[in-house]
Formats: structure tokens, C-alpha cells, sequence
């Protein structure tokens, strides 16, 4: 396959994507700076008002209470409680139900939630040897069911994480917490076994532990599917495939709030099946749109947007591991192709980034350069190098040679490989067909697979074939949420994070065991020292480059479409969820 037929394909898909869209370029929107001190230095933070109070101060004294908002989703959640799902989906449900103790905000802050304040050194919130962290709690709070919040929820949370059988998603630092006290029902005394600098990302969601009756085994509780919070909506129902309805929580703390009587969450096939239902009223709220949607929303009257960049990269995984047989997942059983770094190394290089961002997304995203894009902590590292005569030399190199088809073979073995990606995606559809061609023009045969994001996205319970082992590359986007970086990089990328039957919750998909990597994660998570952290996360990006186990393809921008007479939300980045501030969404018609 030639370089002119990619061009053609790529051609071909413009002009397909040009009918529903303008195809007008623009220049990627620039990446915020944001000063060190507003993200993590602990002696700087002080307490905050809730980002519920914030944004209301600045909404107009004719702001209206009731109705019903619509929610378009082109994916479905696969489960509702937010600590075991691996899905962005799931959170932007979940998080109009439950909350934690602190939330990141727009501004690049910390805020409390069910915490009173921000615990820092300032505050005695930290202790002097930075080792104890006292979280004082929000009094007069409330679960959905009338029960008080305590104390006693946040240590039954902390029971839960660190409870082996249950499959936590983010397990990060948990196991550095040498005690948890509650010496009253608003205070919570953490102490770590050495000073852990991204203690703020500990407890985002908090458990009711009454509903559990006090058991952390928690894996096959109903709550998982129909969870209770103090959040300002309450679970109603979910009908399979159709939509999961949350109504008005009467017992929220803040007065007034939320202004709406309930929200709707739809499940649609597609991202463009939700767009028409958008045009045509069917929803009020567009969720993940991608960057090729911005003309065509743009030139819907009543619709707002307001791209950002964002923390979040679309990146192929790339299976180091054998996908099948007796060693399937092993990290000691390299995979037939992908485990050798050089064939890694020649599908990145065979990969025309620019190619992509300049014609499928139209310039308006930016070619991806690191795992960690956005925020304090984000290093300058160089973009890969396409080269597609030194990717043919480095599987010369590696043994694998071209056949009369012109597919390399070494051994009797097809360079073959099965590349898959969420389906309802046209624009991951696209990319699947553009990288295909590029890959057989050096030679590896790739069969496209797309299955439902729960499928594709699943974690080990679900049986997920990228938490089994059972893949060989696939295709989504991946986000450093939050303000701190740490608690991605070691669940993605450390040695420990490959998932098992042991551990259940591992997210080192291409399962890499890198010691470099580990030790990075290890510095970076026991200093306060801002540029030793910052050095020590540039080593974890800088050594995912060099492995190939993971390529980054693009930086995406936050994309999400409300009905201008939806008023009341702001677009936040760090929180990467749609309806942190559902609280405040009110309609004004």
C-alpha cells in the first residue's frame, strides 16, 4: 500500500465528514498555563467556597427552579458506582448521586465538597512533618435516605479500597495510609507511613456505610447499579439500553438546589445519532463530541459550546503480552508481534499524526506528545518521528519479512493484529481505517473491531479482554484527571497496575513492568517539592515514549453542546465530567 493511497483514503473520509460539517480549517486552540501554587502546593491552599456557591454568584437574580433536562450519551454505562467503573460515562452519571471530600474546579483549585475545608499546612490541616492529614467534614449533611454523613462513611470508603476482592479502578496511595481514626463524627485523621503529596485525590467518592451494614465486600452489592449519595439528584431508574433517570434530591444540603426537578441520561447508538436528536430538541445536553462537530454545532442557532483544551489524550494501547494461551497476559509471555520494542517503535513511526489532526479533526485539536498534556506537572517532550522507510528497516531488523502480499510473515507467523475502539464513533472509525492502511503499507495486516465502550472500556470483572490480556491494540481516550497526575500514572503505568486475578484492578493495559517508571512514581508521590515532582512525572512520560506501549495520537479538546435556554454550567477540564455542576443547570425558557 502506498503513501498515495493513504492520501486517497484520507481524501475520501474528509469529503464524507465535510457533508455533515464545515471543513473549513482553524488554528488549535492554545494550551492554558496555569501557575504551580493554583494546583498543588500544599503550604498555598487554603479553604474554599464550594463550587456550588461560586458559579451562583454569578447567575442572574432571574434564575428559574423546575423541569426536566434530556442528556444525549453515545455510550452506556456498564455500572454507576464510580470507584469500580473504568468509564467516563459512569462518572457523568454517577456524580450528580455521590461526592467526596474535595472536587477540582475550573480554576485550577481545590474546593470542598463534603469536606469543611482544604487541609494544607497552613491551615494545621497538615501536619509539620507532612506525614498526617486531618479532614474536618461538612456538618449537617445528609444521604439521599435521610441518614446523617459521618465519619464513619469515610473510613467504611477507605475499608472498601483497600480491600483486595473488590475491583477499585484507582487504588493509588491507599496502601501508603498507615492509619485512619475518627475521633468524632466530623473529623478524620489520616496518617501516611512517609509525607504522600497527592493526598488531595484520596477519597473522591465517599460510601454510605449503613447501606453496606458495615461490609467492605461490596463487588456484587446492588448499590453498584442503583447507588445512594449525598449528591444534590437522586437515583430513580435505569432502563437498559434506554436511559437512567435522577430526580431532585429534597434532603441537599444547599437551599434552592439543584434547580431542576430531574435529569435524563439517554443512551443513543452513535455520536451522530445524538447530534440530529440535538438539533431536532430531543435532548438539551450533548455529551464528548469530537473535534470535526464544532462547525456543524456551531451553526445550530440554539446551541452553545465552548471548546477547551483539556487533560485528555486519544492514545492506542499496544498489547505487550501474549493474547492468548496458557501465558495469556503474562508480561513474560511476549506477544507474537508487539512484544518486540522495535515492531512498537515501527508502528509509531508508520503513523502520520499530523495527517490525522489536520484532515479528520481539521486543525482544531493538536498531534499528542506526552500521556500528561495539560496542567502543572505537563513536560515538553518532542513530538514522534513519521518515517515510514526506517519502520520498514526496524521489522527488517527485527526478522520479519514481506511476502508475495506484501504482509511481513518471520517464522511461519502473519504480522497480523486486531485493532479495535468503541463503537457509535465515526471519527475513531475513521482513524482505525487511516492507521490500517498506513500499518499494511509497512507491512502488518490490521482487522478492525469496534464493540460497545462497556466492552471495550470493561475492567477484569467484567471480563474485558484489555484487562484480560486478550487483545492485541486498541483505541480510545485516556485522561490525567484532576490536578494531580500521580494517581494516573501509577494505576496506568506501574509495574504493580498490570491486572491479575490478585489485584483486579490494574490499568497497565500493555503491561509494561519498567523499574525506571516505578521509581519515578515512588519520588513523585513522597516529595512536596514542586520541581521535583514535575521532574519525576517528565521521567514516567518520557519512559511511556520510549516504550511504545502506549501512542499518543492527538490531544483532545473538552467538547460538550448545551440548548442556549440551559443555563447554570461551566466548563471545567480538570474534572473531565460533564455535570460536576449539574447543581447549578437551570432552564431559562
Amino acid at each position: 500500500m502506498t503513501s498515495v493511497r493513504v492520501r486517497l483514503l484520507v481524501t475520501a473520509i474528509s469529503l464524507i465528514v465535510a457533508i455533515v460539517g464545515c471543513t473549513q480549517s482553524s488554528a488549535p486552540l492554545p494550551t492554558p498555563t496555569l501557575a504551580p501554587n493554583s494546583l498543588s502546593k500544599i503550604t498555598d491552599t487554603e479553604s474554599a467556597p464550594s463550587p456550588d456557591a461560586t458559579v451562583a454568584l454569578s447567575v442572574s437574580d432571574s434564575v428559574k427552579s423546575g423541569g426536566s433536562v434530556r442528556v444525549g450519551l453515545a455510550q452506556e454505562p456498564a455500572i454507576l458506582n464510580p470507584i469500580f467503573g473504568s468509564q467516563t460515562v459512569a462518572t457523568v452519571v454517577a456524580s450528580t448521586i455521590m461526592e467526596g471530600l474535595l472536587t477540582p474546579a475550573a480554576d485550577g483549585t481545590y474546593v470542598p465538597v463534603l469536606a469543611q475545608e482544604v487541609p494544607s499546612l497552613t491551615n494545621g490541616g497538615v501536619s509539620p512533618d507532612e506525614r498526617t492529614v486531618t479532614w474536618k467534614l461538612r456538618s449537617g449533611v445528609v444521604w439521599s435516605d435521610g441518614r446523617p454523613f459521618t465519619s464513619k462513611d469515610v473510613a467504611f470508603t477507605y475499608q472498601v479500597m483497600i480491600l483486595p476482592e473488590n475491583p477499585v479502578i484507582l487504588r493509588a496511595g491507599y496502601s501508603e495510609i498507615e492509619s485512619l481514626v475518627t475521633p468524632d463524627d466530623r473529623t478524620v485523621v489520616v496518617t501516611y507511613r512517609r509525607p504522600y503529596a497527592p493526598y488531595r485525590e484520596h477519597f473522591p467518592w465517599i460510601l454510605p456505610e449503613h447501606v453496606f451494614g458495615g461490609n467492605p465486600a461490596i463487588d456484587k452489592h446492588a448499590f453498584n447499579r442503583a447507588p445512594i449519595g449525598t449528591g444534590p439528584f437522586v437515583f430513580r431508574s435505569w432502563e437498559s439500553g434506554t436511559a437512567v433517570t435522577v430526580t431532585r434530591n429534597s434532603l441537599y444540603r444547599d437551599s434552592g438546589k439543584p434547580r431542576l426537578d430531574s435529569l435524563i441520561f439517554k443512551f443513543i447508538p452513535s455520536r451522530e445519532v445524538a447530534i440530529q436528536s440535538f438539533k431536532v430538541g430531543e435532548i438539551e445536553v450533548l455529551w464528548n463530541l469530537a473535534e470535526p462537530n464544532i462547525p456543524e454545532i456551531e451553526s445550530i442557532p440554539d446551541a452553545a459550546i465552548e471548546p477547551k483544551p483539556s487533560p485528555r489524550v486519544e492514545r492506542l494501547i499496544l498489547n505487550t503480552s501474549c493474547s492468548s494461551g496458557d501465558g495469556q497476559g503474562n508480561p513474560e509471555c511476549p506477544h507474537r508481534l508487539l512484544g518486540d520494542l522495535r515492531v512498537r517503535q515501527a508502528v509509531e513511526m508508520a503513523i502520520d499524526k499530523k495527517l490525522l489532526v489536520d484532515t479528520l479533526l481539521y486543525g482544531k485539536a493538536t498531534v499528542a506528545t506526552s500521556v500528561i498534556p495539560l496542567g502543572w506537572f505537563a513536560p515538553s517532550l518532542p513530538p514522534s518521528q513519521y518515517n515510514v522507510p526506517r519502520a520498514k528497516q526496524l521489522l527488517d531488523d527485527a526478522g520479519w519479512r514481506i511476502g508475495a502480499d506484501n504482509i511481513r510473515t518471520r517464522e511461519g507467523v502473519r504480522a497480523n493484529i486486531e485493532f479495535a475502539t468503541t463503537s457509535g464513533d465515526q471519527l475513531r472509525e475513521q482513524t482505525q481505517q487511516i492507521i490500517q492502511e498506513q500499518l499494511r503499507e509497512i507491512g502488518i495486516e490490521v482487522e478492525l473491531k469496534t464493540a460497545p465502550s462497556a466492552i471495550v472500556l470493561g475492567t477484569w470483572q467484567d471480563g474485558a479482554p484489555r484487562a484480560r490480556g486478550n487483545f492485541d491494540m486498541l483505541m480510545a481516550t485516556f485522561s490525567a484527571t484532576g490536578l494531580e497526575p500521580h494517581s494516573f500514572l501509577q494505576s496506568n503505568f506501574h509495574s504493580s497496575q498490570i491486572p491479575t486475578e490478585q489485584n483486579r484492578g490494574g490499568a497497565n493495559f500493555h503491561r509494561i513492568m519498567d523499574p525506571q517508571i516505578d521509581r519515578a512514581i515512588a519520588q513523585g508521590e513522597s516529595t512536596l517539592d514542586e520541581a521535583q515532582r514535575k521532574q519525576a512525572y517528565g521521567v514516567v512520560a518520557e519512559r511511556v515514549n520510549e516504550a511504545k506501549g502506549q501512542i499518543v495520537l492527538y490531544n483532545r479538546l473538552q467538547l460538550d453542546a448545551f440548548k442556549k435556554f440551559v443555563r447554570g454550567w461551566e466548563v471545567n477540564v480538570f474534572a473531565n465530567n460533564l455535570t460536576w455542576d449539574a447543581a447549578n443547570w437551570w432552564i431559562d425558557k
